[in-house]
């Protein structure tokens, strides 16, 4: 019998380890009654496949609810549009009597909150005009930009007041106006002529009457006038739109009361102190009695101009844009004409304005002077007469599209002054003058006006025709130089207006009482005076600049034997 060991392996022992025996490896992993049981792999492919199935159903049932839902949705979707129908605006109405009362105290508002920035547009398409700037109503002056394509001659910057309208015309700028530069330019200024200053004038006006010291009073808005009509937003702000007349005192009132420097303007009418004539410009008004502290008022900004009467400044009712704090936003209207007018302010944009020159110059505040500025002013006649005499030059706009401008000498050893005048735009006005005590001589000139006169007044083809001082206000400004050398008193009473500075000297400007005008001194630290002010009959001021030093000798141009008294 061969007993050698099988070497073919038994499933029953395969993988069995050495030594081991027992029923626990000989048993089948499958269990008892594995041999009989069905292919399990069969079995789970069977049931892979019925999933499979499900699966698929279920897809296709969310994709044909989701189809149904997009249609059902389509469908409503235009149902709706169909059958939409935006919801209706809320009526027009009368005033609640809240919204009375914020739209009586949108002037007032205006006045509080002293300035603004604004946008203006008048006109339409090719006749339309851009304003671009801010307005002072505390002053009140308005600085802006002028352009559009119906600006024509008045593009420009431009600078008003209630009674004047100074223009620094500037054909070759840009249609498109942008906001001025603060500190405005020196020299261009002129008085805007009826061609620059028509366009302007009724907006400038409508754009002032906007404030008020005080609320309407009842009755100022008559009844039935106004109404709500919409809400809205403007300057980021929640607004209602309401419609409804300027009150009734604006734009039919006399003369505006002119401010005094560094306080606000009222509407009280003042009786001018020399009523001008049929054709004649306005005139300054009087001085009233001064207030403890400082003696006399300083007139910082022309006087109003009287507007006519029952003059109306729009055409009808306006649309104003008021928020909740009674500020207004935008006030759309028609001018006399039908000519349409938007004004938009910009609340947030309002720096301190800087009237030219030919306005009063620099806000100030003004106030009684102390001891050393009072010793300076007292001193200033003795220093002007040791200093002997003084290199002078003018400005001094007189009339709408006339500036004068002179060079000359001031002596005060001579007691004359002698100088060429003219307007740059006018050769036919230019003349030659000479001032003394006993009145001027004057004759007409051919050369410029900017360039000192011939020495020694020239006699041979000259007619010299002797007049009597104070005739215009270029004679009343050297007249009044004449006296400052020759004083022998300070004057009666004079009112520091501001600190400033002139061809690189610190100086402080003393406006002074020398009847029958005021005067503004600029006297420097020194006690020498180095610009005299003068008010002009027209509201402007006019500019005396003078180089203090010896004068050349002033002789009389004509001979003794003309001279008066002889």
């Amino acid at each position: 019998m061969d007993n050698s060991p099988d070497p073919t392996p038994r499933p029953d022992r395969d993988r069995r380890p050495p030594g081991a025996c027992g029923a626990a490896f000989d048993r089948d992993p499958r269990g008892p009654g594995a041999d009989a049981a069905p292919d399990r792999s069969r079995h789970l492919s069977a049931t892979d496949g019925a999933g499979d199935r499900r699966d698929s159903r279920r897809r296709r049932t969310t994709v044909v609810a989701l189809g149904a839902i997009a249609v059902a949705s389509a469908a409503g979707l235009a149902a709706g549009l169909l059958t939409w129908a935006p919801a209706a605006p809320e009526p027009a109405r009368p005033l609640t009597p809240a919204e009375a009362e914020r739209l009586a105290a949108v002037r007032v508002t205006n006045h509080r909150d002293v300035r603004s920035g604004l946008r203006i547009t008048i006109g339409t398409a090719a006749a339309r005009t851009d304003v671009v700037g801010w307005v002072d109503w505390s002053r009140p002056l308005a600085y802006v930009d002028v352009g559009g394509p119906g600006a024509g001659r008045g593009r420009g910057l431009v600078q008003a007041t209630p009674g004047l309208l100074m223009a620094r015309p500037d054909p070759t700028a840009v249609p498109a106006p942008a906001s001025p530069p603060m500190v405005p330019p020196v020299d261009g200024w002129r008085v805007a002529d009826g061609d620059a200053a028509r366009p302007l004038r009724p907006t400038l006006d409508l754009l002032f009457a906007l404030a008020a010291p005080r609320t309407e009073p009842a009755g100022a808005i008559p009844a039935g006038t106004a109404r709500w009509l919409a809400r809205a937003e403007a300057g980021r702000q929640p607004v209602d739109v309401l419609q409804a007349p300027l009150p009734d005192d604006a734009g039919r009132q006399g003369p505006h009361e002119a401010p005094e420097a560094g306080r606000p303007a009222t509407s009280t009418p003042r009786t001018a102190s020399h009523p001008a004539g049929p054709t004649g410009p306005p005139t300054a008004s009087p001085p009233r009695a001064g207030i403890a502290g400082w003696p006399g008022p300083a007139v910082s900004l022309p006087a109003a101009a009287a507007r006519p009467a029952g003059t109306a400044l729009l055409d009808g009712a306006a649309r104003w844009w008021i928020d909740r704090d009674t500020r207004l936003h935008r006030l759309e209207g028609r001018l006399p004409g039908g000519v349409p007018v938007t004004v938009e302010l910009q609340r947030a944009n309002r720096p301190v304005l800087w009237p030219v020159a030919a306005l009063g110059g620099r806000a100030g505040l003004p106030r009684a002077l102390t001891e050393p500025e009072e010793d300076r002013l007292a001193r200033a006649a003795a220093r002007m007469r040791a200093a002997g005499g003084a290199a002078a030059t003018f400005t001094a706009p007189v009339a709408p599209g006339v500036t004068l401008r002179g060079t000359g000498w001031v002596s005060w050893t001579e007691r004359a002054a002698y100088l060429s005048v003219g307007a740059r735009d006018a050769p036919a006005g230019r003349t030659l003058r000479r001032y003394d005590a006993a009145g001027v001589w004057s004759a007409p000139y051919a050369g410029d006006a900017l360039v000192a006169p011939p020495l020694p007044p020239p006699r041979a083809g000259h007619t010299w025709e002797r007049g009597r001082t104070g005739v215009d206000d270029v004679d009343v400004l050297l007249a009044a130089a004449l006296r400052v050398g020759s004083a022998t008193r300070p004057p009666r009473s004079a009112t520091r207006i501001r600190g400033d500075r002139l061809a690189d000297r610190t100086v402080d400007v003393i406006e002074v009482d020398a009847q029958p005008v005021r005067l503004r001194y600029w006297i420097d630290k020194t006690g020498l005076l180095r610009r005299l002010e003068l008010r002009t009959r027209l509201g402007t001021y006019a500019q005396l600049d003078l180089v203090p030093g010896r004068a050349p000798a002033l002789p009389s141009p004509v001979p003794p034997a003309r001279e008066p008294g002889r």
